[in-house]
């Protein structure tokens, strides 16, 4: 008897019903189809109709959650790393819709369903390198691994994001420990554009933050654009310029792809590391905050708020809030000793700090701090009181070390990068903490000169501008500060029940 070779997508949705212990019949019924379709959809003979892809799709997922027994809804809950039924069937429909659209393409272009094991391409535009790239393995997010060696700084910025994201799901709130994606890429930084290679970098490195990410350095990834994903797929091709990638080679063979995998991942070494992933816990622990704040040489950009410029009683106030509601898992004693090492060295020692417009205006908007890595949501008489006690800290630097300036306006045109990362560095440890509501990835310590080069690059770029940008006239720093309180004082007088 003939077996028909399974495509993608019947592999999914076959171990989508074997996984959720669903019967075939059962299914079938449910969606009012013979039985028969639903088992040439299975062994792949032949998928969904086009036009009813939506509704079939829908209906599958729904079902698949609803007839599932309950080991079978505990597993696929555990593939798909999410514990509720409604998120649980939005995830199973968009991987089947991405198996479904990969499948109709292959039998739109090569008459086929089945992806032949290797195809050549003589040139690609990166746009097409990406859509070829963005595999639906990539949906996966459970024993997934990756390894890459990208001229990312090569390529214009609409292409570096969707290069990086790809297509796993990742929300923001939760974190993704069984992706492991190491990136291997060529970085110089006296030949970088300084304010928008650095922006992009912290960008992705908070995007990355919700998965196992490793970034190295290595000169031999200039002009190379290769990707791989261990056993499943493998697509590499070289970067001619912003606009060509020639002679890419997609393949789906299991030695091909395990061979890439493991080839790339031997340049992954220790020295080629720039940065290790870390917890602001740890940096606690481990003492680093306070070698940040005792080293010489401290530039800090505070792209977003956190605890550094609290007054006593409301750090006291938030430490019992964060401990007792938050979870926090901190010694309050060390932690109290951290709060007063900062305010003695925002009094004692030498300075530079920068303060984006975006962090201040974020807290009186969005109401939330980073206390040691916690996100706190503070009430509007507790921001009045942090934005005067920074308003006086900054006013009065002339008669400390301290020199303050505000980040005005946009430095990087494109919508999508944002610098709402702080940047701590010093000479002898130096991190960026970042925004994310990750509190088990939420620190990246440099482990390479070159990144310190590169932000400390960055921070003289920002601090040095002429172009307005920057304030740092004590009259412009209050106008600025005096706007802020009065935001706060707008919104205390509204009384209103969403």
């Amino acid at each position: 008897m003939e077996t028909t070779e399974k495509n993608r997508f019947s592999i999914l949705l076959d171990q989508l019903i074997n996984t959720g212990e669903v019967k075939n019949a059962s299914l079938a019924a449910a969606l009012r189809y013979d039985a028969s379709y639903i088992s040439k959809w299975i062994t792949g003979r032949m998928i969904p109709a086009e036009k009813t892809k939506r509704k079939v799709l829908r209906g599958i997922s729904q079902e698949i959650v609803r007839q599932s027994t309950q080991s079978g809804l505990e597993n696929l809950c555990a593939d798909y790393q999410i514990s509720d039924c409604e998120e649980l069937k939005t995830v199973i429909y968009d991987h089947l819709e991405s198996e479904y659209n990969y499948v109709l393409e292959l039998q739109k272009t090569y008459g086929t369903l089945i992806a032949p094991k290797m195809s050549f391409f003589m040139s690609l535009s990166p746009a097409q390198y990406i859509a070829k790239m963005h595999h639906p393995v990539l949906r996966r997010v459970k024993r997934l691994n990756i390894t890459a060696e990208m001229d990312l700084l090569a390529l214009s910025h609409e292409y570096r994001m969707q290069i990086v994201q790809g297509n796993m799901r990742r929300e923001v709130y939760r974190a993704y420990p069984d992706v492991h994606f190491s990136l291997i890429i060529q970085i110089e930084p006296d030949k970088m554009n300084i304010i928008g290679d650095t922006v992009f970098l912290m960008n992705m490195i908070s995007d990355m933050s919700r998965i196992d990410f490793r970034l190295y350095k290595n000169s031999q990834a200039a002009g190379r654009m290769i990707f791989s994903v261990q056993d499943d797929f493998m697509i590499s091709g070289m970067l001619a310029d912003d606009k060509r990638c020639m002679a890419v080679n997609i393949s789906t063979e299991e030695d091909n792809c395990r061979w890439m995998f493991e080839k790339l991942s031997e340049l992954c070494t220790r020295d080629a590391l720039l940065y290790r992933p870390s917890t602001i816990r740890s940096l606690v622990e481990e003492q680093g905050y306070q070698y940040s704040m005792l080293s010489m040489n401290k530039r800090w950009y505070i792209g977003h708020m956190t605890e550094c410029f609290l007054p006593d009683e409301l750090f006291e106030e938030l430490l019992v809030h964060a401990t007792k509601e938050m979870n926090l898992e901190m010694d309050a004693i060390q932690l109290r000793y951290l709060h007063a090492l900062t305010r003695k060295t925002l009094e004692e020692s030498h300075i530079r700090v920068i303060i984006y417009e975006d962090a201040l205006s974020d807290l009186v908007v969005g109401r939330t701090i980073s206390f040691f890595g916690c996100r706190l949501k503070l009430s509007l008489s507790q921001i009045q009181t942090y934005l005067k006690c920074l308003q006086h800290t900054c006013l009065k630097q002339k008669h400390l070390n301290l020199e303050v300036k505000l980040a005005i306006g946009k430095f990087v045109k494109d919508y999508q990068y944002e610098m709402t990362q702080c940047i701590f560095t010093s000479d002898r440890i130096s991190y960026l903490r970042l925004n994310t509501e990750n509190r088990e990835n939420n620190l990246a310590l440099f482990n390479h000169q070159d990144m310190t080069e590169i932000f400390d690059r960055f921070f003289d770029e920002v601090w040095e501008s002429s172009d307005g940008k920057c304030l740092s006239e004590s009259t412009e720093i209050k106008h600025f500060f005096d706007h802020m309180i009065q935001s706060t004082e707008i919104q205390s007088g509204i009384s209103f029940s969403f």
